[in-house]
């Protein structure tokens, strides 16, 4: 594990390489809260910034589309008596960098913005280029930073474990060096061998993201640039890895990563030493052939691994463990089973807010005309002083005046039932399946909730009812539903997950759950073999948790199956083992806990 003067030292060098390449690099998020430490680190950031003759730009949390991309000015343009366009901050920071406070509270809308800016901005023109610093308060797994912007920053800082005595020393670089690392740049080179190490590391360590990736590589070779290097070396490769390959940057855990073989794989290193030292010591000349010995492609790529492990702190590593267990964590934005939600096109009408008709948005104008009433006769006695020779209207509108409308709207929800009808479940656990659907079907007619099936048999997924509140109907399919076959999981995995984002297009909340007792014996080709097709079954998983869908696994086994477990974890999913007794009504309950999440 990393000292914390080795962690302020990094955060340093984080700073530096992104005042050298802030087109590359795009930015870095910074996980701490308001304090001294994270002060020093933005005040050591600034002072290399503008050095280089780059300035930081603040956008606060409330920021709105207009603002960001311009729109029309609408004081401006009553007063002109003409169309006048403001100019939004996405075009006066060229070149700059962009400071995010408090990015958690961010609407969604700005972040899409924002991401937006720096995919075409940053690829396309050199002189429109610039990069994000955002400020990540959030103390829980309901406020985080969106994973969209996440993604696109290469770096992320976690600086609350540092203290004021961690923070004395800090890296000693000059404008001089900043700007002869910024001319070397374009001319440093990265062998393929090294790429491909890098690359095969991430994916052992869970990294599924080419972002992730290229920002590995750029990384590495703006490090070179800064040393003064033409070529990319290995300890670049490495320092570049750890840098990048945090945490956030997983699609998954892996289970290497658990601390207990970390252990384990430490006490081994140590007896290996150990062993090398006696060696050493028995034959001097081989030793010194061993220090000239270059590791190869595989002992490079697990001293990248080992070293990205001990950049992590446990305490770290167990929350970003106990975080993506947890799941969802856009789920407190929108998808709350029957939750109102405001709106400004249609639904129930609600009181309207100050704010400007634009994105389709409806203009209150009672509302619009008491605002600015109050203020006539103020402001006609400015305009006949500054402009005595010109008519006014009857009434002089201001853009503070504006209101538009807003109405609430409920979100539906339509649970998924993925349920495991192959020989190895259906005798056991089909009747319960249905007796969960009956239960959740008399639900919907409250909740104006839905439901649909899909059913696990032979070779392949299929639909056995689609999204519907007809109870008749669904009692009817599911009395027709056969049992017995194969268990195609990763097919009916894939199945359900494009199902799910079908629902969410159209506006709708899926929850899936499912019925399986994990033990997958048909592969995505239709062919048998348990080996191939629980591989499959933990790829279609993992794409299931990238989705970002809730989840809830049901094991059918009569007692805990391991398999399911695993599987349940990869899909980041709530894992309910069935019982006996009562189950119908137990799944239904669990299913609507996990909607009103």
């Amino acid at each position: 594990m990393k000292s914390d003067q080795t962690v302020w030292f990094d955060a340093n060098l984080i700073a530096i390489l992104l005042a050298i390449n802030p087109k590359g690099l795009k930015g870095v998020t910074v996980k701490s809260q308001f304090g001294p430490v994270r002060e020093a680190w933005f005040s050591y950031l600034k002072q290399l910034t503008s050095s280089c003759g780059m300035q930081v730009l603040k956008a606060p949390a409330n920021i709105s589309a207009e603002q960001l991309i311009g729109a029309l000015d609408v004081e401006a343009s009553l007063q002109a008596g003409s169309l006048v366009m403001s100019k939004g901050l996405l075009e006066r920071v060229h070149g700059n960098l962009l400071l995010l406070p408090m990015v958690e509270r961010m609407d969604l809308q700005a972040i899409a913005l924002i991401s937006q800016a720096l995919d075409e901005k940053n690829a396309f023109d050199e002189s429109t280029h610039f990069g994000v610093i955002a400020f990540d308060e959030s103390d829980s797994v309901d406020e985080s930073i969106s994973p969209r912007l996440l993604d696109r920053l290469a770096f992320e800082l976690y600086l609350d474990q540092l203290s004021l005595v961690d923070i004395k020393e800090s890296l000693e670089v000059n404008a001089e060096d900043i700007e002869e690392a910024r001319k070397l740049l374009p001319s440093v080179k990265c062998s393929d061998e090294y790429l491909e190490v890098m690359t095969k590391a991430g994916f052992s360590l869970g990294v599924s993201s080419f972002r992730a990736n290229h920002f590995a590589l750029e990384v590495a070779k703006t490090l070179a640039a800064l040393r003064g290097l033409v070529e990319v070396s290995q300890d670049e490769v490495i320092d570049a890895a750890r840098l990048v390959y945090t945490p956030s940057k997983r699609a998954y855990m892996p289970p290497e990563m658990d601390q207990s073989e970390d252990q384990a794989n430490e006490d081994q290193n140590d007896q290996d030493s150990d062993s090398e030292q006696e060696d050493s010591q028995s034959d001097p000349e081989s030793s010194d052939e061993i220090k000239q010995e270059q590791p190869s492609e595989q002992e490079l790529e697990d001293i990248i691994v080992q070293a990205v492990k001990a950049s992590i702190p446990p305490k770290l590593l167990r929350q970003s463990k106990d975080m993506m267990r947890a799941g969802k964590s856009a789920a407190h934005v929108s998808g709350k089973s029957g939750s109102i939600q405001k709106n400004f096109l249609s639904g129930r009408p609600l009181g309207a807010r100050k704010g400007r008709p634009t994105d389709g948005k409806r203009l209150d104008i009672l509302k619009s005309i008491r605002a600015a009433i109050p203020w006539q006769r103020l402001r006609k006695g400015v305009l006949a002083h500054n402009q005595a020779n010109q008519p006014h209207s009857r009434i002089d509108f201001r853009a503070e005046d504006l209101h538009i409308k807003q109405y609430l709207r409920r979100r539906g929800t339509v649970t998924i039932f993925l349920v495991d009808a192959s020989g190895s479940s259906a005798t056991q656990r089909l009747a319960e399946a249905k007796g969960a659907l009956e239960e959740l079907l008399a639900q919907c007619y409250i909740r104006r909730d839905e439901v649909a099936m899909l059913s696990m048999r032979g070779a392949k997924a299929e639909v056995v009812l689609p999204p519907t509140r007809s109870l008749a109907r669904a009692k009817r399919n599911l009395a027709a539903l056969p049992g017995g076959g194969g268990t195609p999981l990763a097919s009916g995995f894939r199945a359900a997950n494009e199902m799910a984002i079908s629902l969410q297009r159209k506006g709708l909340t899926p929850i899936i759950v499912i019925m399986s007792d994990g033990k997958a014996n048909v592969n995505l080709q239709g062919v048998g073999g348990r080996g191939s097709a629980h591989a499959d079954a933990l790829t279609a998983a993992k794409e299931l948790r990238l989705k970002n869908h809730r989840v809830l696994f049901v094991d059918t086994s009569p007692q805990p199956e391991i398999l399911a477990q695993e599987l349940s974890g990869t899909m980041a999913a709530q894992y309910f083992p069935l019982p006996f007794t009562g189950s119908g009504k137990q799944i239904s309950q669990a299913a609507m806990q996990l909607a009103n999440y």
